[in-house]
């Protein structure tokens, strides 16, 4: 399995102090020129690899997207962004569909229906 720092319980107390863990995608720099690059998700199936604390997952939702899936090999990752997403559940559309699945990025299976919108980040 791919190196999993973030499972690390001093890395991720670490990681949790970051500007883009504390404010999300405003506190990742490069969030304006990605947004910028980024089509309209509405109606879109999007795959987010490497989905950390889920908020690009939420953004998408937000936005209308038909569903979403955040992929991690953290459980740690996994949890808060679970929690974080449980907490603004009000805020999300109420057809918000979002699932959250923990796997090796180097050894994904992805289902054979056609996602049309696939990110992924690199922390």
């Amino acid at each position: 399995m791919t190196q999993n720092i973030y499972d690390d319980p001093a890395f991720f107390e670490g990681y949790s102090r970051l500007n883009r863990s504390v404010q999300g995608l405003d506190g990742a720099p490069e969030w304006p020129a990605l947004c910028a690059l980024l089509p309209d998700v509405k109606g879109m199936r999007v795959l987010d690899l490497g989905c950390g604390y889920g908020w690009f997952c939420r953004w998408a939702a937000q936005q209308a997207a038909a569903a979403v899936e955040g992929v991690d090999v953290s459980v740690r990752m996994l949890e808060r962004a679970r929690a974080m997403t449980q907490a603004m559940a009000q805020s999300l559309p109420q057809h918000a569909s979002i699932a959250w699945r923990r796997a090796d990025l180097e050894a994904l299976e992805v289902a054979e229906r056609p996602m049309m919108l696939l990110i992924g980040a690199q922390r």
